[in-house]
């Protein structure tokens, strides 16, 4: 149905996220995390974030431009 260009970069990006936090938030409730892996686990789900956004915005500009 959509003919997105960058739906599997953003769908594994989300993906990524998703797993990352909840890898982190398991860690914490068991104590099997320490702080400085924890921070580091998290900045590398921001940087994911980042990147689904990154192409979230290329491709609605790309879509933009096709109609404008």
């Amino acid at each position: 149905m959509s003919n997105l260009k960058y739906k599997e970069k953003i769908t594994d990006d989300l993906t990524d996220t998703y797993e990352i936090i909840k890898s982190v938030g398991r860690g914490i409730e068991t104590g099997k995390i320490d702080p400085r892996s924890a921070i580091t686990n998290l900045a590398e789900a921001l940087r994911k974030l980042d990147s689904a956004k990154y192409f979230i915005d290329r491709e609605w500009n790309e879509l933009f431009h096709m109609w404008y």
